[in-house]
């Protein structure tokens, strides 16, 4: 784990990348709460650690691109931001292993994130540049229609 050092009134304090995450989100309006998405899941904390993360890297993204344009971005923006990011993050894990489903298979693969990013252009160029050349001239399985 990564530790940094905080100078206070009382001294140095060492924190954890857990501690950073939970400042910089607290500094940014924290999470949204929703009451009605509890569910009881063994692996509730670890989600939540994890969407913890994710939000808390999306704010340092949001204001190293601020510092990159000259401009603040206020803690409300930071909140909605982080959390469209993780709405998004999850409705994509979602239509993904429903892709994966529907082809009966049990591994998500490329062809599923291609199809679940057909109608986003500039997404899909991304996806094609970090895939390998065989990969990405693959044909379609199946015939387009033509009227």
């Amino acid at each position: 784990a990564v530790f940094f050092q905080i100078n206070h009134s009382e001294g140095a304090h060492m924190i954890d990348d857990d501690e950073l995450d939970d400042l910089v989100l607290q500094g940014h309006g924290g999470a949204i709460a929703d009451p009605d998405r509890h569910v009881d899941d063994p692996n509730e904390k670890k989600k939540e650690k994890l969407n913890a993360r994710l939000k808390c890297e999306v704010v340092k993204i949001a204001e190293e691109a601020s510092r990159e344009y000259g401009v603040r971005i206020s803690p409300k923006f930071a909140q909605c931001l982080t959390e469209l990011t993780s709405t998004y993050v999850h409705t994509l894990a979602d239509d993904l292993a429903a892709f994966a489903q529907h082809r009966k298979g049990k591994v998500i693969t490329h062809d599923d994130v291609l199809l679940a990013v057909r109608k986003m252009p500039s997404v899909l160029d991304g996806v094609h540049a970090v895939l390998p050349p065989d990969l990405v001239a693959k044909k379609s399985r199946q015939p387009k229609l033509t009227l």
